[in-house]
Order: C-alpha cells, then structure tokens, then sequence
C-alpha cells in the first residue's frame, strides 16, 4: 500500500487552487471584452497554439465542447479549455501566456507567475 505524505496532499489542494483561479481568470476577462474582443482573444489563443503545433480544435470534443466555429465558444468553455490544458497539455502554457499578454484585461490584475508555470 502506497502511503500519500500530508505535504503531498497539500501540493495537490495548491495545484487544483491554481488551474481554478487560472480558469476564473480567464473566464472574468473574457466576459470583461467585448464579442469582438472575445473572438480576436480566442483568435490569437489558436494562432500562438498552432506555433506550437496544437490545435484548440483537438481539444474541444473530448472536453464536451460542442463548438465548431470560434464565435460559438463561450468565455466558460475557453476558460475550460485553458484549465483543460494547463493541467494535461503544459507545453501549450507559453501559447496562452502569449495569447494573454496581448490583451490588457488579462494584464489588469497581476498574474502570479504559479498560476501559468505548470
């Protein structure tokens, strides 16, 4: 039997903290932008993740996310989506971070650099 340290459990309470606050972070500023803002985030998120060679669209059937198009994804479903990949996929950080950065609702309210280091 595999015994778990007290510390361990208190690592992972952080961690969960952190991709909840991620996926807040990203949901609150989404919904801060405009339509058009939102889509040019969502725009900039898909081009800095396909310079990794990601694709968001891989993503978003597994996730349950029924969207086809850009304009039909929801600030929870991209919040989802970003949270979905800090914790499976954390080679896709920088894209986000990048994606983020260019956009000051995001810049507002300092983001602890634990929330995006995986």
């Amino acid at each position: 039997m595999t015994r778990i340290k007290r510390d361990q459990i208190s690592e992972s309470e952080n961690n969960i903290q952190d991709f909840e606050a991620l996926k807040n972070r990203v949901r609150d500023g989404l919904l801060a932008l405009t339509a058009a803002e939102q889509e040019a985030f969502i725009q900039s998120l898909e081009t800095e993740m396909r310079r990794l060679h990601f694709s968001i669209r891989a993503y978003l059937v597994p996730l349950g996310i029924p969207a086809r198009r850009r304009d039909e994804l929801t600030p929870l479903e991209v919040a989802h989506l970003v949270r979905f990949l800090k914790i499976n996929v954390p080679q896709a950080m920088p894209a986000i971070e990048r994606a983020m950065a260019s956009f000051s609702v995001f810049a507002e309210e300092e983001v602890t650099p634990h929330l995006l280091a995986a």
